[in-house]
């Protein structure tokens, strides 16, 4: 609703105008060349009202007339004529496309007649009231379209080479958003090699869900081939604004799975340059200056799957990061809109990165974990699939801090106890595995609650007996002076392991290494001081074994 309310208020801004863009999307799709527009006049008659434009000659030939504009009426309808040397032509209709979510709609008008130096004017049917505003309007020659000139005899298709490092986001099949059939027979994207990947936005046509994203490729690949005449939508592959991928031209081998990298077919998103040119355009509109409707800007999770399916696409079609493009890189157009384009040197070093570390999995694991009443949480973790794990490591959070606790190399089951959470509160475990070349992956995690004692508590050092070292913990419930020291069998001190002022509602843990003392019994004693004197006194017995 506050897409369709936006776009509304650009519409009130007057009752009929024509607002010349920076070259919308659209056109650059859609157009030869674009042609600038005046407003006549609106006539009403009744409850209707008709609004009418018209254009300045067009000195090149064409066949068709293409625009986009938005409106709130529902009713809206458009009609094109042309100048002759015996005045005006009759009325015909144009062939409108409405998006899914917003007051944003295409039309096209394409006829068989070659037109030089004529002009042709619009008009518009909605309700009386009612307001349509044109984003800018084109021409083109349907006779020089690229995706109209495929040879009669296809190219042999792109063999893909040994499989990457890099999986590819999911990709929403053209049977599962329910395509219309390409119409002829697909013509191979490239007679020898792939050489670019161009971002495009669709100026319009915003998809925030899943759903949304498919009412809007299937308005699109109305658009383009009932109202453009193409074979199909133009673009290879769309994304909604939360990431979500649709395929959009067919494969040559709808057989293949995406993973594996089908053979695409030739586009139709820029002119002149579709040949090896694989296209992906993102719904909405990323253009500030075409107004306050077209400020929509990626989202993180989004441009992550941008990236993602860029970096496969580069891979998979041997296209190099460097020939990431904007639509603008090859034509006067906005698109993909500032907002976009200048996250293009950004994609190109994300798409360079995850070429070097792949995404791929290296293998697939299980980590558990106990918490003890004492405030220690042992833990185990088994790996279920190594593909080239090299190492391992345990990292922790507790509270604001994060630290690796256990390491480890291969993929070998083991536990460990982990003596030395500091605070009460959840804990996460997170186990991640580095494989070959230093990429590092989360495997698996889990959080266990460690419980706050309700009073002061020592507990039993960890391991007891012991040869050389143990581990003491201590629960502090208010904040106070502390000491720990350890006494012999006489009650001669031996060591001091703590003497200072810590805070409370905090574990606290404390290494004990017997070096130089011999075996036999010992014991540590814990004093906490407060305001009022001592508010802790407890002491356990400890064994040194040699």
């Amino acid at each position: 609703m506050d897409r369709w309310l936006s776009a509304c208020l650009v519409v009130f801004l007057g009752l009929f105008g024509y607002v010349a863009p920076l070259h919308a999307q659209s056109l650059g799709d859609l157009a030869d060349r674009e042609v600038p527009l005046e407003a006549l006049e609106t006539q009403v008659a009744g409850k209707r009202a008709w609004h009418v434009l018209r254009s300045t000659a067009v000195e090149d030939a064409y066949t068709g007339v293409v625009l986009q504009g938005v409106s709130a009426s529902p009713d809206l309808e458009g009609q094109v004529r042309f100048e002759t040397p015996q005045g005006w032509s009759d009325w015909y209709p144009l062939y409108l496309t409405r998006s899914a979510t917003d007051a944003f709609f295409m039309a096209a008008y394409r006829g068989d007649a070659v037109r030089t130096g004529q002009r042709f004017e619009l008009r518009f049917s909605t309700e009386a009231g009612a307001e349509v505003r044109i984003l800018g309007a084109g021409v083109f020659d349907a006779r020089t379209d690229a995706d109209a000139m495929a040879p009669a005899t296809p190219l042999a298709p792109y063999a893909r080479p040994v499989p990457g490092i890099v999986t590819p986001p999911h990709l929403t099949r053209r049977s599962e958003w329910g395509a219309a059939p390409f119409r002829g027979t697909p013509s191979p994207l490239a007679p020898s090699s792939y050489r670019y990947l161009t971002l495009h936005h669709a100026a319009g046509f915003g998809a925030e869900t899943y759903e949304e994203g498919i009412q809007q490729v299937r308005a699109i690949q109305d658009f383009h081939q009932n109202g453009r005449g193409w074979s199909d939508i133009g673009y290879h592959f769309v994304l909604n604004e939360q990431g979500d991928v649709y395929q959009g031209r067919p494969f040559l081998d709808e057989s293949v799975p995406f993973a594996e990298g089908p053979p695409l077919v030739l586009g139709a998103h820029v002119g002149g340059n579709n040949t090896g040119n694989i296209g992906i355009c993102m719904l909405g509109c990323y253009h500030p200056p075409e107004g306050s409707f077209c400020r929509d800007e990626m989202a993180p999770a989004t441009l992550d799957s941008l990236v993602t399916l860029m970096a496969f696409l580069s891979e998979t079609y041997d296209v190099p990061p460097a020939n990431i493009r904007g639509h603008r890189d090859f034509s006067s157009t906005a698109c993909p809109g500032d907002n976009n384009y200048a996250l293009l040197d950004v994609i190109k070093a994300r798409v360079e990165e995850l070429l070097r570390v792949g995404n791929a999995p290296v293998g697939r694991a299980t980590i558990a974990a106990t918490a003890d009443a004492d405030g220690v949480v042992r833990l185990s973790w088994d790996f279920l699939e190594d593909n080239g794990i090299v190492s391992y490591r345990i990292e922790r959070t507790a509270g604001d801090s994060t630290t690796t606790v256990a390491e480890g190399t291969g993929a070998v089951p083991a536990s460990w106890v982990d003596t030395t959470v500091p605070t009460p509160g959840p804990v996460a475990y997170r186990l991640y595995a580095t494989g070959a070349g230093g990429r590092e992956q989360l495997l698996a995690a889990t959080e266990v609650l460690v419980a706050a004692p309700p009073a002061y508590v020592l507990t039993e050092s960890f391991p007891n007996p012991f040869a050389r070292t143990t581990t003491i913990r201590y629960f502090l419930q208010q904040d106070g002076l502390v000491t720990l020291r350890v006494f012999d069998g006489t009650g001669r001190q031996v060591r001091e392991l703590v003497n200072a002022y810590q805070a409370g509602e905090r574990w606290y843990t404390s290494p004990f290494d017997a070096a130089g003392l011999g075996s036999g019994v010992y014991y540590y004693r814990l004093i906490v001081e407060g305001f009022s004197g001592t508010v802790y006194d407890q002491t356990h017995t400890l064994v040194v074994v040699r």
